[in-house]
């Protein structure tokens, strides 16, 4: 060790040395901070897409019943339909799982909307399938909407679950 010090002997301390060192801890605090500050903006930013993700996947399924009811009634409609709601139905369980491992506190309220959506647009889609298939484009427009207030209400708690853990 003794040989290391007589290649390189230690300067005597300044303001300068200390200041330099004091300099060089300053920066790599900043990094450190912008770094941390960074990953945190990226993890929230995932967070929303996950949160919108799993609204529109509930909207869809609400959305269903209107699509049903418009169908042509050919066999490949039927297929695709049906196929679609099968979509959806896998993603909104893969939104309930996908909540529950980056934010249970959410899951609760997005397992309650889930619940009131199926509740009131799988009889409204039952009966759609039993409806005569639209064969003109005036049958297109509903005269009366599928209403699902259960399902707004659990939106709105969801929605402000979601609000308070960004």
């Amino acid at each position: 060790m003794s040989w290391l010090l007589s290649l390189f002997p230690p300067a005597p301390i300044t303001w300068d040395g200390i200041a330099t060192v004091a300099a060089a801890i300053l920066a790599a605090a900043i990094v450190a901070l912008g770094f941390l500050h960074e990953r945190r903006q990226h993890a929230r930013s995932r967070r929303a897409e996950a949160y919108a993700g799993a609204l529109q996947a509930v909207s869809d399924y609400l959305e269903a019943p209107y699509r049903v009811r418009r169908r042509s009634g050919t066999a490949s409609d039927r297929f695709a339909l049906t196929a679609h709601v099968s979509e959806i139905q896998s993603r909104l369980d893969f939104y309930t799982a996908h909540l529950a491992l980056i934010a249970p506190e959410v899951l609760d309220a997005y397992v309650e909307l889930v619940a009131a959506a199926k509740a009131e647009a799988g009889p409204q889609m039952s009966a759609a399938w039993k409806a005569c298939p639209t064969r003109r484009d005036r049958d297109v427009p509903l005269v009366v909407p599928y209403s699902h207030p259960r399902a707004d209400a659990a939106r709105a708690v969801a929605l402000a679950a979601m609000k308070s853990h960004p």
